[in-house]
């Protein structure tokens, strides 16, 4: 069944919204302002799903997208729009999800921090391999779009993608490649590759990676299949990357996380250590860590810093930073985040804390709210990478005590639905 619909919105996740007879209808790929011919492909219960079959009325939103590949990848769902409607977008969306899940009212947004690079702006991905196809994911599948560059990579990391691809469909006996991560170290301009491939006895990694351009090192890890996690084998040669944030040079191999929008990061720990408001006074407690990415630059301006993360192998490297950057009133613990919290509420009433950073993954941190019960900072530092989580928690937050005081967006992946935000809460008076 197709039906004409006229989208009036855009929703987190990226689909266009219109409606049938009143009921919402979701369809990828439109702009707000289209009128399209849809197929209506699922009934949901509250909604359908549809596909654009047609534009019969582009929205004045709409631009050439510049993959040739794009509404197959499943990497991007936005390049039929021009930058300055994706950024307007998302700060609608941002918006709409704090009042709607966080019960928020007059937010008060400081202006977007917009991609100096709307293109060619990710610093490392990782790839899917699948017969003589590699690439990433088609949207919503684990089939295998096969490519030979992306616009959304930076330059050397689509060179090095391309000759990896090469060099393994070009081998007679090749090992079994799962996948593999490309990362460039922004203090050099050279790569590492992370590569997760099914045992292979004797191979001879090191001959043939030798000529693929700008690899400095490589991290090998076996998967006997798909359902299990990789195991590390070896690494070869320099295996770090390194970037300077907040004045700060941070290192640490591929295997622990980074951002991957490097000017985006460096622009989200300034924005960060604003909002914190520190004077050189306060004490600060920085969950989910990972290398010190926020913690770091906050040492600088705070009097003293604790850092908690559950990655073994990013407080080692949080504090291997700490130590390359002689800074000496920072201190970093491992475990789960609300568990250290829970554990250490003594310890932190007794010797108080003025600042809380919070960075957690997509699924937020749920249990904050009731492990400040007892202690609570004058002052929250909200990280978030997912808008539905963030509203979730700050509406706990809110509950108990706090204000929103200000919020910003970051853009931290244009040409795609995924939205970066930072909210400041300030303890009610």
């Amino acid at each position: 069944m197709s039906t004409v619909i006229e989208i009036t919105s855009l929703v987190y996740g990226g689909k266009g919204l219109g409606r049938v007879d009143g009921k919402v209808v979701f369809v990828p790929y439109t702009a707000p302002g289209d009128v399209v011919e849809a197929e209506l492909t699922a009934d949901k219960k509250g909604y359908f799903e549809g596909r654009a079959v047609k534009l019969i009325t582009p929205s004045p939103l709409r631009a050439e997208p510049a993959c040739p590949l794009y509404g197959r990848c499943g990497g991007c769902s936005l390049q039929h729009m021009n930058g300055g409607a994706q950024l307007e977008w998302k700060q609608k969306i941002l918006d709409e999800t704090l009042r709607r899940i966080g019960k928020l009212d007059d937010v008060r947004f400081d202006s977007p921090l917009s991609s100096p690079s709307p293109f060619n702006y990710r610093a490392r991905a990782r790839f899917h391999v699948d017969g003589h196809r590699a690439g990433f994911f088609e949207a919503a599948s684990h089939r295998v779009v096969d490519m030979d560059s992306c616009p959304l990579l930076e330059n050397r990391v689509n060179e090095t993608f391309l000759d990896f691809k090469r060099a393994v469909l070009s081998v007679k006996v090749r090992p079994l490649v799962h996948s593999f991560e490309v990362g460039l170290s922004d203090d050099d301009g050279r790569t590492v590759l992370s590569i997760l491939a099914a045992p292979s006895g004797g191979f001879e990694w090191e001959s043939l990676l030798k000529e693929i351009r700008h690899l400095k090192g490589f991290e090998l890890w076996i998967q006997k299949d798909r359902t299990r996690k990789g195991r590390f084998v070896k690494s070869a040669n320099d295996t770090r990357l390194a970037y300077t944030a907040g004045g700060v040079r941070f290192s640490a191999p591929i295997s622990v996380f980074s951002q991957v929008n490097l000017a985006q990061n460096r622009a989200m720990v300034d924005k960060t250590a604003e909002f914190a408001g520190l004077s050189g006074k306060e004490s600060l407690l920085d969950l989910y860590c990972g290398v010190g990415n926020l913690s770091l630059p906050a040492a600088k301006k705070a009097a003293r810093v604790i850092g908690v993360e559950s990655s073994g192998q990013a407080v080692e490297e949080a504090r291997a930073n700490c130590r390359r950057n002689a800074i000496g009133n920072a201190v970093f613990h491992e475990g789960d985040a609300a568990g250290w919290l829970k554990q250490n509420l003594k310890n932190l009433e007794k010797d108080g804390f003025d600042v809380l950073i919070l960075d957690p993954p997509r699924g937020g941190e749920p249990k904050i709210a009731d492990s400040l019960s007892a202690v609570k900072p004058g002052r929250i530092v909200y990280v978030s990478c997912s808008p539905p989580t963030l509203g979730r928690d700050v509406r706990q937050l809110t509950s108990a005590g706090y204000v929103v005081s200000r919020a910003v967006l970051v853009d931290m992946f244009p040409q795609t639905y995924h939205i970066e935000s930072i909210l400041g809460l300030e303890l009610r008076s």
